[in-house]
Protein backbone atom coordinates (compact mmCIF):
# COMPACT_ATOMS: atom_id res chain seq x y z
CA UNK A 1 0.00 0.00 0.00
CA UNK A 2 1.34 3.47 -0.87
CA UNK A 3 1.82 6.11 1.78
CA UNK A 4 -1.14 8.01 0.38
CA UNK A 5 -3.19 4.86 0.77
CA UNK A 6 -2.04 4.41 4.35
CA UNK A 7 -2.99 7.97 5.24
CA UNK A 8 -6.28 7.56 3.41
CA UNK A 9 -7.04 4.50 5.52
CA UNK A 10 -6.78 6.64 8.63
CA UNK A 11 -9.50 8.95 7.38
CA UNK A 12 -11.84 6.56 5.65
CA UNK A 13 -11.44 2.82 5.90
CA UNK A 14 -10.76 2.73 9.65
CA UNK A 15 -8.51 -0.29 9.29
CA UNK A 16 -8.27 -2.35 12.45
CA UNK A 17 -4.69 -3.61 12.77
CA UNK A 18 -3.44 -6.18 15.25
CA UNK A 19 -1.59 -3.48 17.17
CA UNK A 20 -1.20 0.30 17.19
CA UNK A 21 2.01 2.00 18.29
CA UNK A 22 2.90 5.61 19.06
CA UNK A 23 6.51 6.63 18.59
CA UNK A 24 7.28 9.73 20.65
CA UNK A 25 10.64 11.32 21.54
CA UNK A 26 10.38 10.14 25.14
CA UNK A 27 8.61 6.81 24.86
CA UNK A 28 7.15 4.04 22.75
CA UNK A 29 3.60 2.96 23.55
CA UNK A 30 1.35 0.34 22.07
CA UNK A 31 -1.93 -1.51 22.35
CA UNK A 32 -3.06 -4.89 21.07
CA UNK A 33 -6.45 -5.11 19.36
CA UNK A 34 -8.84 -8.01 18.88
CA UNK A 35 -9.47 -7.87 15.15
CA UNK A 36 -12.79 -9.70 15.33
CA UNK A 37 -14.44 -7.25 17.71
CA UNK A 38 -11.97 -4.37 18.21
CA UNK A 39 -11.56 -5.23 21.89
CA UNK A 40 -8.51 -4.09 23.80
CA UNK A 41 -6.16 -6.97 24.59
CA UNK A 42 -3.40 -5.08 26.36
CA UNK A 43 -1.19 -2.01 26.35
CA UNK A 44 2.24 -0.81 27.38
CA UNK A 45 4.37 2.31 27.76
CA UNK A 46 8.14 1.93 27.31
CA UNK A 47 10.13 5.05 28.31
CA UNK A 48 13.43 5.71 26.55
CA UNK A 49 16.61 6.14 28.57
CA UNK A 50 17.80 8.66 25.97
CA UNK A 51 15.82 10.34 23.23
CA UNK A 52 16.42 8.20 20.10
CA UNK A 53 14.62 10.48 17.66
CA UNK A 54 14.24 14.12 16.75
CA UNK A 55 10.88 14.69 14.98
CA UNK A 56 11.09 16.67 11.75
CA UNK A 57 9.14 16.94 8.52
CA UNK A 58 12.17 17.35 6.27
CA UNK A 59 15.12 15.74 8.06
CA UNK A 60 15.80 12.15 9.16
CA UNK A 61 14.03 11.51 12.46
CA UNK A 62 15.74 8.48 13.96
CA UNK A 63 19.18 8.95 15.43
CA UNK A 64 19.42 5.74 17.44
CA UNK A 65 17.58 2.91 15.67
CA UNK A 66 19.02 0.31 18.05
CA UNK A 67 17.24 1.92 21.00
CA UNK A 68 13.95 1.88 19.12
CA UNK A 69 14.47 -1.73 18.05
CA UNK A 70 15.02 -2.67 21.69
CA UNK A 71 11.86 -0.84 22.76
CA UNK A 72 9.80 -2.49 20.00
CA UNK A 73 11.09 -5.93 21.05
CA UNK A 74 10.11 -5.26 24.66
CA UNK A 75 6.72 -3.99 23.50
CA UNK A 76 6.15 -7.21 21.57
CA UNK A 77 6.79 -9.17 24.74
CA UNK A 78 4.40 -6.97 26.69
CA UNK A 79 1.68 -7.43 24.08
CA UNK A 80 2.52 -11.10 23.48
CA UNK A 81 2.54 -10.41 19.78
CA UNK A 82 5.45 -11.40 17.55
CA UNK A 83 3.99 -10.29 14.22
CA UNK A 84 0.89 -8.96 12.48
CA UNK A 85 -0.42 -5.73 11.05
CA UNK A 86 0.39 -2.45 12.77
CA UNK A 87 -0.83 1.13 12.82
CA UNK A 88 1.79 3.80 13.55
CA UNK A 89 1.25 7.20 15.13
CA UNK A 90 4.33 9.23 14.31
CA UNK A 91 5.28 12.54 15.97
CA UNK A 92 3.17 15.57 15.13
CA UNK A 93 6.13 17.61 13.76
CA UNK A 94 6.85 14.81 11.28
CA UNK A 95 3.75 15.68 9.23
CA UNK A 96 2.17 18.88 7.97
CA UNK A 97 -1.57 19.41 8.43
CA UNK A 98 -3.66 22.03 6.61
CA UNK A 99 -7.30 23.01 7.08
CA UNK A 100 -8.69 24.58 3.92
CA UNK A 101 -12.02 26.17 3.03
CA UNK A 102 -13.04 25.46 -0.58
CA UNK A 103 -15.94 26.82 -2.62
CA UNK A 104 -16.06 23.64 -4.67
CA UNK A 105 -14.12 20.39 -4.85
CA UNK A 106 -13.07 18.44 -7.98
CA UNK A 107 -14.69 15.09 -8.59
CA UNK A 108 -11.71 12.87 -9.42
CA UNK A 109 -8.86 11.89 -7.10
CA UNK A 110 -6.24 13.14 -9.57
CA UNK A 111 -7.90 16.55 -9.88
CA UNK A 112 -8.33 16.80 -6.11
CA UNK A 113 -4.65 16.03 -5.51
CA UNK A 114 -3.57 18.70 -7.98
CA UNK A 115 -6.03 21.22 -6.56
CA UNK A 116 -4.96 20.61 -2.96
CA UNK A 117 -1.28 20.81 -3.76
CA UNK A 118 -1.94 24.13 -5.48
CA UNK A 119 -3.80 25.42 -2.42
CA UNK A 120 -1.16 24.12 0.00
CA UNK A 121 1.59 25.75 -2.07
CA UNK A 122 0.18 29.14 -1.04
CA UNK A 123 1.24 28.33 2.52
CA UNK A 124 4.17 26.03 1.75
CA UNK A 125 5.73 27.09 -1.55
CA UNK A 126 8.39 24.35 -1.72
CA UNK A 127 6.61 21.01 -1.42
CA UNK A 128 9.19 18.18 -1.45
CA UNK A 129 9.01 15.81 -4.40
CA UNK A 130 8.50 12.78 -2.14
CA UNK A 131 5.71 14.41 -0.13
CA UNK A 132 2.57 12.30 -0.17
CA UNK A 133 -0.86 13.79 0.36
CA UNK A 134 -4.07 12.60 1.85
CA UNK A 135 -7.19 14.40 3.01
CA UNK A 136 -10.73 14.25 4.28
CA UNK A 137 -13.54 16.55 3.21
CA UNK A 138 -16.82 17.51 4.83
CA UNK A 139 -19.88 16.06 3.08
CA UNK A 140 -22.24 17.92 0.80
CA UNK A 141 -21.83 20.24 -2.16
CA UNK A 142 -20.66 23.79 -2.60
CA UNK A 143 -18.51 25.34 0.14
CA UNK A 144 -16.74 22.68 2.18
CA UNK A 145 -13.82 22.16 4.58
CA UNK A 146 -10.84 19.96 3.84
CA UNK A 147 -8.20 18.66 6.25
CA UNK A 148 -5.10 17.67 4.30
CA UNK A 149 -1.99 15.86 5.54
CA UNK A 150 1.44 15.84 3.95
CA UNK A 151 4.11 13.32 4.95
CA UNK A 152 7.47 12.74 3.35
CA UNK A 153 7.93 9.22 2.12
CA UNK A 154 11.52 9.04 3.39
CA UNK A 155 10.34 9.88 6.94
CA UNK A 156 7.52 7.35 6.95
CA UNK A 157 9.88 4.69 5.64
CA UNK A 158 12.20 5.31 8.60
CA UNK A 159 9.48 4.34 11.04
CA UNK A 160 8.02 1.56 8.95
CA UNK A 161 11.39 -0.11 8.46
CA UNK A 162 11.85 -0.59 12.20
CA UNK A 163 8.49 -2.33 12.59
CA UNK A 164 8.93 -4.40 9.44
CA UNK A 165 12.27 -5.62 10.84
CA UNK A 166 10.41 -6.69 13.99
CA UNK A 167 7.91 -8.73 11.97
CA UNK A 168 5.04 -6.25 11.59
CA UNK A 169 3.31 -5.07 8.44
CA UNK A 170 2.45 -1.35 8.78
CA UNK A 171 -0.98 -0.68 7.28
CA UNK A 172 -1.64 2.90 8.36
CA UNK A 173 0.27 5.98 9.43
CA UNK A 174 -1.29 8.91 11.30
CA UNK A 175 -0.57 11.56 13.91
CA UNK A 176 -1.71 11.64 17.56
CA UNK A 177 -3.99 14.67 17.28
CA UNK A 178 -5.95 13.23 14.36
CA UNK A 179 -6.49 10.01 16.28
CA UNK A 180 -7.71 11.94 19.34
CA UNK A 181 -10.50 13.52 17.27
CA UNK A 182 -12.29 10.17 17.45
CA UNK A 183 -12.40 10.40 21.25
CA UNK A 184 -13.85 13.90 20.99
CA UNK A 185 -16.55 12.74 18.57
CA UNK A 186 -17.33 9.73 20.72
CA UNK A 187 -17.89 11.98 23.74
CA UNK A 188 -20.36 14.19 21.93
CA UNK A 189 -18.23 16.65 19.99
CA UNK A 190 -19.43 20.19 19.49
CA UNK A 191 -17.93 23.55 18.58
CA UNK A 192 -14.60 23.70 20.36
CA UNK A 193 -10.85 23.23 20.32
CA UNK A 194 -8.86 20.08 21.01
CA UNK A 195 -5.54 20.81 22.71
CA UNK A 196 -3.06 17.95 22.67
CA UNK A 197 0.07 18.45 24.77
CA UNK A 198 2.83 16.04 23.86
CA UNK A 199 6.42 15.98 25.03
CA UNK A 200 7.42 19.39 23.68
CA UNK A 201 4.57 20.39 21.38
CA UNK A 202 1.06 21.77 21.65
CA UNK A 203 -1.38 20.89 18.90
CA UNK A 204 -4.61 22.87 18.56
CA UNK A 205 -7.33 21.46 16.33
CA UNK A 206 -10.57 23.43 16.13
CA UNK A 207 -13.66 21.33 15.51
CA UNK A 208 -17.27 22.09 14.78
CA UNK A 209 -20.32 20.08 13.83
CA UNK A 210 -19.32 20.24 10.19
CA UNK A 211 -15.67 19.24 10.51
CA UNK A 212 -12.53 21.26 11.19
CA UNK A 213 -11.68 24.94 11.12
CA UNK A 214 -8.07 25.34 12.28
CA UNK A 215 -4.88 23.37 12.97
CA UNK A 216 -1.86 24.77 14.79
CA UNK A 217 1.36 23.18 16.03
CA UNK A 218 3.51 25.05 18.55
CA UNK A 219 6.79 24.28 20.30
CA UNK A 220 6.27 24.75 24.05
CA UNK A 221 9.62 23.53 25.35
CA UNK A 222 10.70 20.13 26.56
CA UNK A 223 9.71 19.20 30.14
CA UNK A 224 12.68 19.92 32.37
CA UNK A 225 14.32 22.21 29.82
CA UNK A 226 12.19 25.12 31.06
CA UNK A 227 10.94 25.97 34.53
CA UNK A 228 7.53 24.33 34.98
CA UNK A 229 5.80 27.71 35.39
CA UNK A 230 7.28 29.02 32.12
CA UNK A 231 6.26 25.92 30.18
CA UNK A 232 2.75 26.13 31.63
CA UNK A 233 2.48 29.80 30.71
CA UNK A 234 3.57 29.01 27.13
CA UNK A 235 0.76 26.47 26.90
CA UNK A 236 -1.92 28.74 28.37
CA UNK A 237 -0.89 31.71 26.24
CA UNK A 238 -0.96 29.72 23.01
CA UNK A 239 -4.33 28.19 23.88
CA UNK A 240 -5.80 31.56 24.79
CA UNK A 241 -4.49 33.11 21.55
CA UNK A 242 -6.04 30.27 19.54
CA UNK A 243 -9.47 30.79 21.11
CA UNK A 244 -9.33 34.54 20.55
CA UNK A 245 -8.22 34.12 16.95
CA UNK A 246 -11.11 31.77 16.20
CA UNK A 247 -13.69 34.04 17.78
CA UNK A 248 -12.31 37.13 15.99
CA UNK A 249 -12.07 35.36 12.64
CA UNK A 250 -15.29 33.37 12.65
CA UNK A 251 -17.40 35.69 14.81
CA UNK A 252 -18.65 32.66 16.67
CA UNK A 253 -18.19 31.59 20.25
CA UNK A 254 -15.99 28.62 21.07
CA UNK A 255 -18.13 26.51 23.40
CA UNK A 256 -15.75 23.97 24.90
CA UNK A 257 -12.09 22.97 25.13
CA UNK A 258 -10.88 19.37 25.13
CA UNK A 259 -7.55 18.77 26.80
CA UNK A 260 -5.16 15.84 26.67
CA UNK A 261 -1.77 15.98 28.39
CA UNK A 262 0.66 13.15 27.70
CA UNK A 263 2.08 13.90 31.15
CA UNK A 264 -0.96 13.31 33.37
CA UNK A 265 0.65 15.30 36.21
CA UNK A 266 0.31 18.48 34.13
CA UNK A 267 -3.40 18.08 33.46
CA UNK A 268 -4.96 19.48 36.65
CA UNK A 269 -3.05 22.76 36.79
CA UNK A 270 -3.36 23.42 33.05
CA UNK A 271 -7.10 22.68 33.06
CA UNK A 272 -7.73 25.11 35.93
CA UNK A 273 -5.70 27.88 34.32
CA UNK A 274 -7.42 27.36 30.98
CA UNK A 275 -10.78 27.68 32.70
CA UNK A 276 -9.70 30.88 34.43
CA UNK A 277 -8.16 32.52 31.36
CA UNK A 278 -10.80 31.56 28.78
CA UNK A 279 -13.97 31.21 30.87
CA UNK A 280 -14.73 27.98 28.97
CA UNK A 281 -15.43 24.45 30.21
CA UNK A 282 -12.42 22.17 29.80
CA UNK A 283 -13.17 18.48 29.26
CA UNK A 284 -10.89 15.48 29.41
CA UNK A 285 -10.84 12.80 26.73
CA UNK A 286 -11.97 9.92 28.88
CA UNK A 287 -12.51 6.33 27.85
CA UNK A 288 -13.02 2.93 29.42
CA UNK A 289 -9.72 1.26 30.24
CA UNK A 290 -8.54 -1.81 32.14
CA UNK A 291 -8.63 -1.33 35.91
CA UNK A 292 -4.87 -1.79 36.15
CA UNK A 293 -4.22 1.31 34.03
CA UNK A 294 -3.30 4.40 36.03
CA UNK A 295 -4.26 7.94 35.00
CA UNK A 296 -0.75 8.28 33.61
CA UNK A 297 -1.22 5.21 31.41
CA UNK A 298 -4.63 6.43 30.22
CA UNK A 299 -3.20 9.81 29.26
CA UNK A 300 -0.29 8.34 27.32
CA UNK A 301 -2.38 5.70 25.54
CA UNK A 302 -5.33 7.95 24.62
CA UNK A 303 -4.25 8.55 20.97
CA UNK A 304 -3.92 4.80 20.43
CA UNK A 305 -7.43 4.22 21.76
CA UNK A 306 -8.72 6.99 19.52
CA UNK A 307 -7.19 5.30 16.50
CA UNK A 308 -9.18 2.08 16.98
CA UNK A 309 -12.59 3.66 17.68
Amino acid sequence: MTIAGRLKAHFTERLLPDAVFQIAPGHLSGIRVGRSDGSLKGGFVQPFRERPLAPSFDRPNIGDPAALEEAIAQGQKNLRLSSGTAGLLIPEPSVRVFVLAVDSFPASRKERDAFLRWRIARQMPLIPEDARLDYAVTPGRGARKVIAVLARQMIVWEYEALFEKAGFKPVLVASPSLALVNLVRRNGGGNGVLFNIEDETLTALALDDGGWSLYRLKDIGRPGALPAAEREENIIREAENTVRFLEDRDRSRVEVLWLRCAAAAEFGAIRERLRERTGLPVETLDYRAPEAWTDAHKALLAPLIGQIL
